[in-house]
């Protein structure tokens, strides 16, 4: 294991019958670190986390996690925990009586920790009733606590806010922020609202079809201020090619307004030599450039897959 990785990926592959799932996949994550999978439906997601978990066994390539091969792990301690689809529990159990099942299975799980991750996922008035009566959201809240038992060095949580409340969300990324950087545990998370990828993950990365397309680390993203600027005029079409001719990257969109990529120094800097030009701008304004943004650039506009 190289630096202070938890998890290595080197080379993974998957094929169902003729067609390629995953194509050659290779990244890392460190202790502690929260990285999100953002892909459309279809471009490989669950099954790189499948593989991580042990679900699927049958993949080309290599899955380290802690220094271990995970075709050759034959420790007794629980390593990942993981909330793949729709959780399942024994109906006739309570919330409570399910956790402490699992944590017997995975061992070392005390009561103080069982109760610990039930007050931070906010199941107080729901942990005592049968699962049978959950709906799907509290089954994924229950679903993540039972993932974190024992607190495994790594969390593998697909779609972890599928059926929540939106109010509830903002807890359950407290929590996730919480338990990476108070417990040390490692997180890779996909999920469709970027917004709370954005707001929870240290690196995105973006895989489509199958292959891994770009890494976005999130800090360096928010430290360099990556931003767009509009520019209003009447004279879109020569704005654009003025922007072009400076190996600019620019686009028009809703009415008479020109997007283009471009740092704050050269936005100041570049504004008398448009009016020189003969363009006239009615107006500026900086656009910061969002992980919704990044994620469309790098899918080539194509979300649906």
């Amino acid at each position: 294991m190289t630096n202070n990785n938890i998890l290595e990926v080197h080379n993974v592959s998957k094929k169902y019958k003729d067609q390629i799932v995953l194509d050659n996949i290779n990244f890392s994550i460190k202790t502690g670190e929260i990285v999100g999978l953002v892909g459309p439906n279809g471009a490989g997601k669950t099954t790189i986390m499948s593989i991580i978990v042990g679900l699927i066994k049958n993949y080309e390539g290599t899955v380290i996690i802690d220094g271990q091969n995970i075709k050759n792990y034959k420790g007794s301690k629980k390593q990942v925990g993981c909330v793949i689809e729709a959780p399942g529990f024994y109906p006739n159990l309570t919330g409570y009586e399910n956790l402490e099942y699992f944590g017997e299975i995975f061992g070392g799980v005390e009561k103080i920790q069982i109760d610990e991750v039930v007050k931070f996922l906010g199941l107080e008035s729901s942990i005592h009733k049968k699962t049978k009566k959950y709906s799907l959201g509290m089954k994924q809240r229950l679903g993540i606590a039972q993932a974190v038992l024992g607190y495994p060095k790594l969390l593998i949580l697909d779609e972890p806010t599928n059926g929540l409340d939106p109010n509830v969300i903002p807890s359950i990324r407290e929590f996730i922020k919480n338990i990476a950087s108070e417990k040390g545990i490692s997180v890779v998370i996909s999920s469709h609202i970027l917004t709370e990828i954005e707001a929870m993950c240290d690196r995105v990365i973006f895989i489509k079809k199958g292959k891994l397309i770009e890494e976005v680390n999130m800090h360096e993203s928010k430290a360099k201020s990556t931003s767009s600027y509009i520019f209003e005029t009447d004279k879109r079409s020569e704005l654009v090619n003025f922007f072009m001719s400076k190996s600019l990257k620019a686009e028009m969109i809703d009415g008479e307004k020109v997007k283009v990529e471009i740092s704050d120094k050269e936005a100041k800097s570049v504004l008398p030599d448009i009016i020189q030009a003969g363009i006239a701008v009615s107006g500026m304004y900086k656009q910061k450039v969002s992980l919704e943004d990044k994620f469309i650039k790098s899918m080539g506009g194509n979300i649906v897959e």
